[in-house]
């Protein structure tokens, strides 16, 4: 049976150390737009989703054709954790079997790269998995 499964693109507004870092424009392109273009591109998901806690992210997930998940204004604040937000976002988009975080300040991760990493956690019969790069 085919799993379902979600790409969630977290992006907070309020960065506390580099304001509006997931707007920013690299080569005239939002950084959250490469994360996006990538988990599309993967051709793994069955839904793409930006997750914000502010509307302005809805016209860039719009703007690439994605969808968008408003979530609790708390969850975008400097004190939410991680588990929070993607809990909150599991709630709402129960159906998936799998969900995948796809980082927006990572603009050099490739769609080969979402690719191997989602068919390792599946190959392995996983329940979370979490990518770290060795230096």
């Amino acid at each position: 049976m085919k799993k379902i499964i979600y790409a969630m693109i977290p992006a907070r507004y309020g960065s506390t150390r580099l304001q509006m870092k997931n707007l920013a424009l690299i080569n005239g392109q939002p950084m959250i737009s490469y994360a996006i273009n990538a988990a599309k591109e993967s051709n793994i998901f069955d839904k793409v989703v930006v997750n914000s806690e502010h509307v302005v992210f809805e016209k860039i997930a719009d703007r690439y054709g994605v969808d968008f998940y408003q979530r609790p204004s708390f969850l975008g604040s400097s004190e939410a954790k991680s588990d929070d937000v993607i809990a909150n976002f599991m709630r709402k988009y129960n159906e998936a079997d799998i969900v995948v975080w796809v980082n927006p300040t990572s603009p050099l991760q490739t769609c080969s790269e979402i690719q191997k990493v989602v068919k390792y956690f599946i190959d392995e019969n996983l329940d979370s998995l979490i990518t770290v790069e060795n230096k």
